[in-house]
């Protein structure tokens, strides 16, 4: 139900109006009627006699209340890598049912990197691009290096222009 001064300020339901439809039905003023109608919300729950008292909502920590351990991670963070490779030595040494153990008492998270593109779509960009918001997602800067060229770099079109003038000067001989 919407409060007080909402329903003061704007026509919400029929129980604002009173005898007003009954009224317009009653000396066929259509007009009237029909403006009244449109004039009312469309929202079902604005309604007073669907909801008769105030409902609060009580948010209470359920982890804390029956002593859970923390959510699952959504996305790994550098330190799940360091432990991936404690759990790999801890397979060596002391077998499967310590890597078991060590699971259950905190679980790996779901995705090993976040990603801000879906995994269709990112399948689809080049493996530069990939790698880029690899990076990216990371932390960490790309590093460019500068291009060492010898000469201008239009050594090719040199070439392009003394082939050219070569082909013109054997076909007019």
């Amino acid at each position: 139900m919407l409060t007080g001064e909402i329903r003061n300020e704007l026509l919400v339901d029929e129980l604002q109006l009173g005898e007003r439809l009954n009224k317009d039905v009653q000396s066929q003023n259509r007009a009237d009627f029909a403006l009244m109608l449109a004039m009312l919300s469309q929202d079902i729950r604005d309604n007073p006699v669907f909801f008769t008292r105030t409902q609060k909502v009580k948010e209470e920590n359920l982890r804390a209340k029956f002593m859970l351990p923390p959510a699952q991670k959504e996305y790994a963070t550098t330190d799940d890598f360091d432990r991936a490779q404690a759990l790999t030595e801890a397979f060596h040494q002391d077998g499967l049912r310590q890597v078991f153990l060590a699971s259950c008492l905190s679980n790996e998270p779901l995705i090993p990197y976040q990603r801000d593109l879906a995994p269709e779509v990112f399948a689809q960009l080049t493996p530069l691009k990939q790698e880029k918001l690899r990076k990216k997602n990371e932390g960490q800067t790309l590093a460019y290096e500068a291009i060492k060229e010898v000469g201008d770099g239009f050594g090719i079109l040199d070439e392009i222009n003394q082939s050219k003038a070569q082909t013109s000067l054997h076909a007019t001989a």
